[in-house]
């Protein structure tokens, strides 16, 4: 469970992840939408980025289940100005990243990985 002691700590993660790879943000919400903490380069709505992205999941985990398909890794969101990426990272988190248009998917990715993986050290 993240206790705040180890939220503080994922803040600082998230602070110095967004900036090293010059993203816009992170966020991480449980899976019914509530925001657990997150680090924005500019003020963003933290609730409405938590909750339209466990949204977002959920209704992609019904497409990928209509569509006969197993398992849902990511939704990508590409609009011109960047992409915003939701990645459920375990039964309890949804995680979400901000970027700008110039990004590479695969770096992305990467973070997204790394992130995930912090996230589930300190939830351990």
């Amino acid at each position: 469970m993240l206790t705040p002691e180890t939220l503080e700590k994922l803040v600082k993660e998230f602070k110095d992840i967004v900036r090293t790879n010059n993203l816009d943000g992170l966020i991480l919400a449980d899976v019914e939408g509530l925001p657990i903490c997150s680090y924005f380069q500019e003020d963003m709505d933290e609730e409405t980025l938590a909750s339209a992205g466990a949204a977002i999941f959920s209704a992609g985990l019904m497409t990928i289940s209509d569509a006969k398909k197993r398992g849902l890794d990511q939704v990508v969101l590409h609009s011109p100005n960047g992409y915003i990426i939701y990645t459920q990272i375990s039964e309890d988190y949804v995680l979400g990243l901000i970027s700008p248009e110039d990004s590479k998917l695969g770096i992305l990715r990467m973070v997204i990985k790394k992130v995930s993986d912090i996230v589930r050290e300190l939830d351990a």
